[in-house]
């Protein structure tokens, strides 16, 4: 005997006990059964029938079987199929509702109903896995097969015509209504009803196991639901979505010809997911949120997974929303998968499908049958960044309003935060604040935490620099240091120009500050970008060219973008040293390397004009920068060599208060006949301070003079001794007496 037919209970509980114990079924699901058992316990007695021992199934083939094979029947067939698998079913009111609902949903017919009926067996009762894995003479294949299924729901006649039902093109299989475990060659596999459906027939709450892979996380803290509820244009947005949204009741997703792909718009935080929540809520409508991000892991599966998204939503009439939808736009292998699959759905089922991102998507382009509708929630402005910090200060901290008004004002007008960044920030600082004394540390601690959280990926590719200096530090003639000052007073009061008297409105171009300074190395130039930043009370961060330049094609743009994106987030200065290295003119293309480097140059001419920070870029060169970026250039200032009395205040400020200077210089020699740069200058004054404290004495003419020596060598000139006029002695006598000294040192 058959091991699978010792231990099969269908000796025991055949239709019989089944039917004797469900004299009168309660539920559909129960009446599915005792049809379902009866129709097994046929099939299986015809397998008993003599013709053949299943246990020597695979290895004899007897007359009787081949007789039959030939043209026997025994009226099986007849007695199998006595009334449809649907109609003990339609008596009860849920069982017809969920069944016309599929029906309509997926324009299915009876027969493949009663596939998805006969699939679902198992998941209602679990003897039916060993019910069909006798029936399949594998004890490994505890589902039905298309073989199964013919026989168990057609006659003989009808296999042929119905087989194409169950092909890998199919309704069934095509939506993910029914999964088959073998997905090139289903007529080899098994099949079962996709986790969705189940839960949609047997009414079991959660999401389909395989939609719940790529679920969006909700991760905002409390605080910042508070924060957005409180602003005006998530209401405005979630109004108008809700509108779309209601008229996606049942009826309008089923009937629909076309389909709406509707692109939320917003920085990362901003609220798109409330603005959502709250239209869902205003239409009386459900949602599936997927995230994008995730799509990368499931790569070769995200075509299916989103039709699973789009099956289930389209079940139970609910939206799609997709989050982080950016990826699609620089994953080419996720864009091919997923807007594929929405675009053919859209096109043959209509509804709803949501992309949340941070920048415009072109939706006209992915899917051009559907309706193509976009919403932006706009970055904060000032004076809504100074609500949210107060609302989130207030809630946090309760401070009186002489303490809250001021820091808030600080904060909205140096960080372009949104809602959830604020919220963090402000959860983060909240145990030190717990400890501050007074005011100013409570602002103090509050810019190192928020300047920290605001911007976690620009020291990657940056370096943070410590500002030192003032814009009284800087040596430049009058009309330079007047042009110096136009950048400070720029950025001081660009909230009153651009918003309060809205010159923002003449231009859809950026809001930032884009300086260009050039001169001869030592000029000045990276203590000018360094005093402009103390100044402002903003973090300088010098870009990093080793870090941002990459030789795979495209890194380069991302590194900028970063860079960019990150820098718009708070008031900061970035400052690019030896920038023609990356604003350098276009070149003709001749070979690869031309084209991908103009695309660069390209992409920093768009990112430029849109930027809303302050950039300051310096170079020797201003010749090799490229028009375009001279053109988008706000102030460019020439750093030159310093005239006599510049260098005369260069010298006198390059001691500190410390140093121990001898009172007998002759600063005005240094100055008059030496043209040296700042920079050159400030390297001669720490020679003399080595030299003098070599000698154990003061800083003196003697050491100043060979400092300067030092540095006319290291420049590659030779100057006659008669250039140092009546200080030559003590060049001469420094030159000596610094070569004993070497010399005694060594022998000691």
């Amino acid at each position: 005997m058959n091991t699978l037919e010792a231990q099969s209970p269908i000796e025991t509980t055949g239709a019989e006990t089944l039917a004797a114990e469900f004299a009168v079924p309660r539920t559909w699901t129960e009446a599915l059964v005792v049809e379902l058992d009866r129709r097994v316990g046929l099939l299986i007695a015809s397998m008993r029938d003599g013709l053949s021992n299943p246990a020597l199934k695979h290895l004899v083939v007897t007359d009787a079987e081949v007789d039959h094979l030939l043209g026997g029947r025994n009226g099986h067939d007849e007695t199998l199929f006595a009334g449809s698998l649907l109609a003990p079913l339609l008596e009860y009111s849920e069982a017809r509702t969920k069944l016309d609902r599929l029906c309509r949903a997926f324009a299915l017919d009876a027969f493949e109903i009663e596939v998805l009926l006969a699939c679902l067996a198992p998941e209602i009762d679990r003897r039916f896995d060993r019910l069909f894995a006798y029936v399949n003479d594998d004890l490994t294949k505890p589902r039905p097969t298309i073989d199964t299924l013919l026989r168990l729901l057609a006659s003989a006649a009808e296999h042929l015509p119905l087989q194409r039902r169950l092909l890998a093109d199919s309704t069934l299989l095509r939506l993910g209504l029914v999964v088959c475990d073998d997905r090139k060659t289903p007529r080899n596999g098994m099949f079962r009803v996709a986790d969705g459906v189940v839960r949609f027939l047997l009414d079991y709450d959660g999401i389909d196991e395989r939609i719940a892979r790529l679920r969006a996380d909700r991760d905002a803290p409390a605080l910042a639901r508070k924060l957005w509820r409180a602003r005006a244009a998530a209401g405005t947005v979630a109004a108008a979505l809700a509108d779309i949204f209601a008229t996606l009741g049942e009826d309008a997703v089923s009937d629909a010809e076309t389909g709406t792909a509707i692109v939320l718009r917003g920085r990362a935080g901003c609220g798109r997911t409330h603005a959502l929540d709250l239209a869902c809520q205003r239409a009386g409508i459900g949602r599936i949120d997927l995230d994008a991000r995730k799509f990368k892991a499931y790569a070769g599966e995200v075509a299916e997974l989103t039709i699973a998204a789009l099956r289930d939503a389209h079940l139970h009439g609910l939206v799609v929303a997709i989050h982080h939808a950016d990826v699609l736009v620089t994953e080419a292998d996720a864009q091919d998968e997923c807007c594929a699959a929405i675009r053919s759905w859209l096109r043959a089922y209509g509804g709803c499908v949501v992309l949340c991102a941070e920048e415009s998507l072109p939706c006209p382009l992915w899917f051009p049958t559907a309706v193509s509708i976009e919403f932006e929630l706009p970055p904060l402005a000032i004076g809504e960044r100074e609500t949210a910090w107060t609302l989130a200060l207030g809630e946090t901290m309760a401070w009186p309003d002489e303490t809250l008004v001021p820091i808030a004002r600080a904060l909205a007008s140096k960080f372009r935060l949104t809602e959830a960044e604020i919220a963090i920030a402000v959860g983060q600082a909240k145990a030190p604040l717990m400890a501050a004394s007074d005011d100013d540390d409570r602002a103090r601690i509050l810019h190192d935490v928020v300047g920290r959280s605001a911007t976690p990926r620009l020291h990657r590719l940056t370096d943070a620099v410590t500002t030192r200096h003032s814009i009284k530090d800087l040596v430049l003639p009058e009309d330079r240091m007047a042009l110096i000052d136009d950048i400070v007073r720029r950025v001081q009061h660009r909230r009153t120009v651009m918003e309060d008297w809205s010159f923002d409105d003449l231009s859809p171009r950026g809001k930032g500050l884009i300086a260009l300074v050039h001169g001869a190395s030592g000029t000045g130039k990276t203590m000018a970008a360094d005093a402009v930043a103390h100044s402002l009370r903003m973090r300088l961060f010098r870009i990093d060219l080793a870090g941002v330049v990459s030789k795979y094609i495209g890194e380069t743009e991302k590194n900028l973008r970063t860079i960019f994106d990150e820098a718009d987030r708070m008031d900061s200065v970035l400052f690019f040293d030896e920038a023609d290295a990356l604003f350098g003119k276009r070149s003709d293309v001749k070979d690869a390397h031309d084209r991908y480097a103009n695309i660069e140059i390209n992409y920093l001419l768009q990112r430029v004009e849109n930027f809303s920070g302050i950039a300051v870029l310096a170079t020797n060169k201003r010749d090799h920068i490229d028009d375009a970026f001279l053109r988008r250039i706000h102030i460019s200032i020439e750093f030159p060599m310093p005239q006599a009395s510049e260098r005369l205040r260069l010298w006198r400020r390059s001691f500190p208060k410390n140093a121990p200077l001898c009172a007998q210089i002759d600063w005005e020699f240094l100055a008059r006949r030496f043209e040296f740069s700042g920079g050159t200058i400030r390297n001669a004054a720490l020679s003399a301070a080595f030299l003098a404290a070599e000698s154990g004495g003061e800083i003196g003419m003697r050491e100043l003079v060979n400092a300067v020596r030092i540095e006319i060598v290291k420049s590659g000139r030779r100057m006659p001794q008669g250039e140092f006029g009546r200080y030559a002695e003590h060049f001469e006598r420094g030159a000596a007496a610094t070569r004993s000294e070497s010399v005694s040192r060594i022998a000691t």
